[in-house]
């Protein structure tokens, strides 16, 4: 009977202990971590180098003005989509005759091809 009593008070200690250790980590995650006076942030910023690392920055190519691009429309087509990665852009358009996905180049402003998504016969 005395071993119980004993193992039923060290289980009461454990779960006092366990309660304030939530507790405790509930309220750093609302501080939102730790403050320090460090300027380096915690995690690598996009674009940085850090000095020690031996790596060079390389400057971004910055794309030259392009002028106008004309793309020609059929009876009926819109503009659905537009998406850009690196130094060409992808047009998407809808019109009676299905879909079509049209490549630009933002160099030189041609037009690389088109992909045309139509159904099955």
């Amino acid at each position: 009977m005395r071993v119980i009593k004993i193992l039923v008070a060290f289980m009461g200690v454990l779960i006092v202990a366990g309660v304030a250790l939530v507790v405790y980590g509930v309220s750093r995650q609302e501080d939102g971590g730790i403050v320090t006076d460090d300027p380096t942030p915690s995690v690598p910023v996009a674009g940085q180098v850090d000095a020690s690392s031996g790596l060079d920055p390389k400057p971004v190519a910055q794309l030259a003005p392009f002028g106008t691009i004309n793309i020609d429309l059929a009876p009926g087509e819109t503009l659905v989509d537009f998406s850009r990665q690196g130094s060409e852009a992808t047009v998407r358009l809808e019109g009676r005759q299905g879909s079509r996905l049209v490549v630009v180049s933002l160099r030189d402003g041609t037009i690389l091809g088109q992909i045309l998504l139509v159904e099955p016969q």
